[in-house]
């Protein structure tokens, strides 16, 4: 029986600091078969946003929270998604989000799980068996 190779989810916003890792701490709490989900940013700042954490407080992914330095895109070789947040034109991406709630609130962090769910459900449809 052949194994499935774990593909790579990279959602990158600008700073890879808050949008894109609260996006990561959702997919990863799906735990979908065949994927991992990282987070970069364009122009990285130094540390995870105080943000992020703030808003996963008190809910299932908080722990799945990946609180290392950000990181610029080019670290990740070959995702085989790469979900721009936010981000300027000038990133190569396969999904593009403008989020309407631009405030690091609830709001925010509620409307990045659930664009965060409709990926995960299109993914899951279109596994390869």
């Amino acid at each position: 029986m052949a194994m499935r190779q774990q593909r790579t989810v990279l959602f990158v916003c600008p700073h890879g600091a808050g949008k894109s890792r609260i996006a990561a701490a959702w997919f990863t709490g799906l735990a979908l078969p065949g994927w991992t989900a990282l987070s970069a940013g364009i122009q990285p700042q130094t540390e995870v946003s105080v943000h992020a954490a703030r808003l996963l407080a008190g809910t299932p992914v908080r722990a799945l929270l990946d609180e290392s330095a950000p990181r610029p895109v080019s670290a990740v070789p070959a995702p085989q998604l790469l979900v721009a947040i936010d981000c300027a034109d000038g990133l190569t991406a396969d999904v593009r989000w403008a989020l309407v709630q631009q405030s690091f609130d609830e709001q925010m962090c509620a409307e990045i799980r659930d664009r965060v769910n409709a990926l995960a459900a299109t993914l899951a449809t279109s596994q390869p068996s």
